[in-house]
C-alpha cells in the first residue's frame, strides 16, 4: 500500500506500526490494522519504543543470525555500517552469520533487502533497532518534523539511513529560537 508522508516522523511511525502488526497478526501488510496503529503513534496515544523492550530481550537471548537464523560462524554485525557513519554501540549491533554479514556488506538493512527485492522481509529485531537508530539521529538533528528536508532529500524507506551521512547541524542559539 502506497502511503504519502510529509515528515520522517510519519514514515518511521508507519514502519513501526507495520512491525507491531507483524508481531500481533503475523503479517506486516494488514494495512487497516497498520493504519490504526500508525494513528495511535501519530496521536501520541501509543509509543513505538514499547516494542523495543522485546527486541532487547531477543537480542540478549538469541545466539543465532539475526537475518537467517543460522547458529554457525556468528559475528557481530553493524546494522548501520560504520562506513555509513553508523555508531559503534550495542544499539547498532546484532549477531549475524559470516555469510549474511558479507552479503550485507556496507549497506543498511533497507538497502540490502531492496537489492534482494524483499523490503518486507527485514527481520523484526533488525528493523526495530534500525528504526530506533534513525529516529534518534533525525531527532538529534532536529529533522523529524522538517517537511522541507524530507522532500528535498527524497526520504523513503530505502533512504532513511542517509541521515548518518548528513553533516551535523550546528546547535541553535537561544537568540535564533
Amino acid at each position: 500500500m502506497a502511503k504519502n508522508f510529509s515528515t520522517v516522523r510519519e514514515l518511521i511511525y508507519w514502519e513501526y506500526a507495520k512491525l507491531v502488526v507483524g508481531r500481533v497478526v503475523g503479517n506486516r501488510q494488514q494495512y487497516a490494522f497498520v493504519n490504526h496503529i500508525f494513528r495511535g503513534f501519530s496521536d501520541q496515544k501509543m509509543s513505538p519504543s514499547a516494542i523495543l523492550v522485546e527486541n532487547k530481550k531477543l537480542f540478549v537471548e538469541a545466539d543465532r543470525c539475526a537475518y537467517c537464523g543460522s547458529t554457525e560462524n556468528l559475528q557481530w554485525e553493524h546494522i548501520i555500517p560504520l562506513a555509513m557513519g553508523g555508531p559503534d554501540s550495542i544499539d547498532n549491533l546484532v549477531r549475524a552469520c559470516r555469510s549474511c554479514n558479507l552479503e550485507k556488506g556496507a549497506r543498511d538493512p533497507y538497502q540490502w533487502y531492496a537489492a534482494r527485492n524483499d523490503l518486507n522481509g527485514i527481520p523484526r529485531l533488525v528493523l526495530g533497532k534500525f528504526l530506533k537508530l534513525v529516529f534518534e539521529r533525525y531527532a538529534g538533528m532536529g529533522l523529524l518534523d522538517d517537511s522541507s528536508t524530507f522532500k528535498t532529500n527524497h526520504v523513503e524507506r530505502v533512504t532513511l539511513g542517509q541521515v548518518f551521512r548528513m553533516p551535523a547541524l550546528p546547535p541553535v542559539s537561544k537568540d535564533e529560537k
